[in-house]
């Protein structure tokens, strides 16, 4: 079994940025994002509403083989309008383990295309964690996804899983 590298984790809650900013090492992909205050003085990165299109900002080290990363998202439905969130490894053609509230899935998506998609009830307005994993599984890679809403418990099996051939990629 082949050691693989170990990377620091990177972590930020944004209590510690300039309130109506981009904190630093973080890079707009396209929307617009600052930081803002919130419920109790905690601040968060939020997603300006305009302009409505897929929107990404990519933070963290970059990353080869085996990774995790998790985030807490909150997101709104506006009448019949409903949001799409991921988080992804590997830079902007990795994987991404993404949320389609319209379709009622949550789906792993890998180059833009969706490789596989498991059924997921979002709820509108409510805090969702995200959790990807990616792992070596003898000659292959195995890639787990895990999204659950903060007032249930991490679910122990995956939402969704993958079994990958090749190199997962590379990148933030």
């Amino acid at each position: 079994q082949k050691k693989l590298p170990s990377v620091s984790p990177y972590e930020n809650d944004f209590q510690s940025a300039e309130p109506g900013l981009l904190p630093e090492g973080i890079m707009e992909i396209d929307g617009v994002f600052k930081v803002t205050k919130g419920e109790g003085d905690k601040q968060f990165l939020v997603m300006e509403n305009e302009p409505l299109s897929e929107n990404a900002v990519i933070l963290g080290p970059s990353l080869k083989g085996a990774a995790s990363v998790s985030a807490k998202i909150r997101s709104f439905r506006k009448r019949r309008s409903y949001p799409r969130f991921a988080v992804g490894l590997h830079g902007i053609s990795g994987f991404r383990l993404r949320v389609v509230p319209s379709k009622g899935v949550v789906e792993l998506v890998k180059n833009e295309e969706s490789v596989k998609a498991m059924p997921y009830k979002w709820k509108h307005d409510e805090w969702t964690v995200l959790q990807l994993d990616i792992a070596p599984d003898g000659e292959d890679w195995r890639v787990d996804g895990r999204v659950w809403h903060v007032s249930e418990e991490r679910p122990e099996k995956p939402t969704v899983t993958l079994k990958h051939k090749g190199s997962p990629g590379q990148g933030k």
